[in-house]
Protein backbone atom coordinates (compact mmCIF):
# COMPACT_ATOMS: atom_id res chain seq x y z
CA UNK A 1 0.00 0.00 0.00
CA UNK A 2 2.79 2.42 0.91
CA UNK A 3 4.57 1.68 -2.34
CA UNK A 4 1.42 2.48 -4.32
CA UNK A 5 0.98 5.79 -2.46
CA UNK A 6 4.61 6.74 -3.13
CA UNK A 7 4.26 5.82 -6.80
CA UNK A 8 1.05 7.84 -7.02
CA UNK A 9 2.76 10.84 -5.45
CA UNK A 10 5.69 10.56 -7.84
CA UNK A 11 3.36 10.39 -10.83
CA UNK A 12 1.09 13.28 -9.83
CA UNK A 13 3.96 15.42 -8.53
CA UNK A 14 5.94 14.92 -11.74
CA UNK A 15 3.10 16.29 -13.85
CA UNK A 16 2.46 19.12 -11.39
CA UNK A 17 6.14 20.09 -11.34
CA UNK A 18 6.27 20.00 -15.13
CA UNK A 19 3.24 22.30 -15.40
CA UNK A 20 4.52 24.69 -12.70
CA UNK A 21 7.94 24.78 -14.35
CA UNK A 22 6.52 26.31 -17.52
CA UNK A 23 4.31 28.85 -15.73
CA UNK A 24 6.18 32.00 -14.76
CA UNK A 25 4.58 32.85 -11.43
CA UNK A 26 6.48 33.64 -8.24
CA UNK A 27 3.58 32.38 -6.11
CA UNK A 28 3.96 28.89 -7.55
CA UNK A 29 7.56 28.60 -6.32
CA UNK A 30 6.23 27.40 -2.95
CA UNK A 31 4.27 24.36 -4.18
CA UNK A 32 7.03 23.66 -6.70
CA UNK A 33 9.71 23.52 -3.98
CA UNK A 34 7.53 21.48 -1.62
CA UNK A 35 6.76 18.91 -4.30
CA UNK A 36 10.44 18.65 -5.19
CA UNK A 37 11.34 18.11 -1.52
CA UNK A 38 8.79 15.29 -1.35
CA UNK A 39 10.58 13.35 -4.09
CA UNK A 40 13.44 11.96 -1.93
CA UNK A 41 10.98 10.64 0.64
CA UNK A 42 8.83 8.98 -2.02
CA UNK A 43 11.87 7.43 -3.69
CA UNK A 44 13.21 6.07 -0.39
CA UNK A 45 9.74 4.76 0.43
CA UNK A 46 9.64 2.95 -2.91
CA UNK A 47 13.05 1.42 -2.21
CA UNK A 48 12.58 0.25 1.38
CA UNK A 49 8.91 -0.66 1.72
CA UNK A 50 8.34 -4.33 2.48
CA UNK A 51 5.10 -6.18 3.01
CA UNK A 52 3.10 -3.01 2.38
CA UNK A 53 4.72 -0.96 5.14
CA UNK A 54 7.85 0.83 6.27
CA UNK A 55 8.39 -0.84 9.64
CA UNK A 56 10.99 0.91 11.77
CA UNK A 57 11.77 3.42 9.03
CA UNK A 58 8.45 5.24 9.37
CA UNK A 59 9.62 7.68 12.07
CA UNK A 60 12.99 8.56 10.46
CA UNK A 61 11.28 9.15 7.11
CA UNK A 62 8.73 11.46 8.73
CA UNK A 63 11.58 13.33 10.45
CA UNK A 64 13.40 13.59 7.13
CA UNK A 65 10.23 14.84 5.40
CA UNK A 66 9.64 17.49 8.09
CA UNK A 67 13.27 18.63 7.90
CA UNK A 68 13.17 19.00 4.13
CA UNK A 69 9.84 20.83 4.17
CA UNK A 70 10.92 23.18 6.98
CA UNK A 71 14.18 23.83 5.14
CA UNK A 72 12.48 24.77 1.90
CA UNK A 73 9.91 26.92 3.74
CA UNK A 74 12.76 28.70 5.52
CA UNK A 75 14.68 29.25 2.30
CA UNK A 76 11.64 30.66 0.51
CA UNK A 77 10.41 32.72 3.48
CA UNK A 78 13.76 34.41 4.15
CA UNK A 79 14.98 34.69 0.57
CA UNK A 80 15.99 38.28 -0.04
CA UNK A 81 14.88 39.37 3.44
CA UNK A 82 18.26 40.86 4.30
CA UNK A 83 18.32 39.04 7.65
CA UNK A 84 21.76 37.65 8.34
CA UNK A 85 22.85 34.83 10.59
CA UNK A 86 26.27 33.57 11.58
CA UNK A 87 29.26 35.05 9.73
CA UNK A 88 26.98 37.50 7.95
CA UNK A 89 25.49 34.83 5.73
CA UNK A 90 21.83 35.16 4.74
CA UNK A 91 19.38 33.35 6.98
CA UNK A 92 18.01 31.41 4.01
CA UNK A 93 21.47 29.92 3.49
CA UNK A 94 21.41 28.57 7.05
CA UNK A 95 18.11 26.81 6.32
CA UNK A 96 19.57 25.42 3.13
CA UNK A 97 22.75 24.13 4.76
CA UNK A 98 21.26 22.80 7.98
CA UNK A 99 17.83 21.48 7.03
CA UNK A 100 18.24 20.57 3.37
CA UNK A 101 21.84 19.40 3.27
CA UNK A 102 23.56 18.53 6.59
CA UNK A 103 20.47 17.54 8.59
CA UNK A 104 19.16 14.98 6.09
CA UNK A 105 22.68 13.64 5.66
CA UNK A 106 22.89 12.99 9.40
CA UNK A 107 19.36 11.58 9.67
CA UNK A 108 19.92 9.27 6.69
CA UNK A 109 23.24 8.06 8.09
CA UNK A 110 21.79 7.37 11.54
CA UNK A 111 18.70 5.74 10.00
CA UNK A 112 20.88 3.41 7.94
CA UNK A 113 23.09 2.54 10.93
CA UNK A 114 20.11 1.86 13.19
CA UNK A 115 18.36 -0.45 10.73
CA UNK A 116 21.40 -2.08 9.13
CA UNK A 117 20.85 -5.48 10.72
CA UNK A 118 17.18 -5.42 9.70
CA UNK A 119 17.66 -4.18 6.14
CA UNK A 120 21.28 -5.05 5.43
CA UNK A 121 23.63 -7.96 5.94
CA UNK A 122 23.28 -9.81 9.25
CA UNK A 123 25.65 -12.41 10.74
CA UNK A 124 23.78 -15.38 9.25
CA UNK A 125 23.89 -13.99 5.75
CA UNK A 126 27.55 -13.05 6.12
CA UNK A 127 28.41 -16.59 7.27
CA UNK A 128 26.48 -18.06 4.35
CA UNK A 129 28.30 -15.78 1.91
CA UNK A 130 31.67 -16.78 3.37
CA UNK A 131 30.75 -20.47 3.08
CA UNK A 132 29.70 -19.98 -0.56
CA UNK A 133 33.01 -18.28 -1.27
CA UNK A 134 34.98 -21.18 0.26
CA UNK A 135 33.01 -23.76 -1.72
CA UNK A 136 33.59 -21.91 -4.96
CA UNK A 137 36.48 -23.34 -7.02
Amino acid sequence: MVKKLALGFLTVASFAILIIFFIDARALSWPFAMLVMGFPIALVTMAVSRDGGLGRLRVPLVVLFVMLQCGVIGVLAFDGSGITGFYGWPLSLHFLLLLIWLGPLGVTTLMYAATFSELGIDDELLARLEQMRRERP
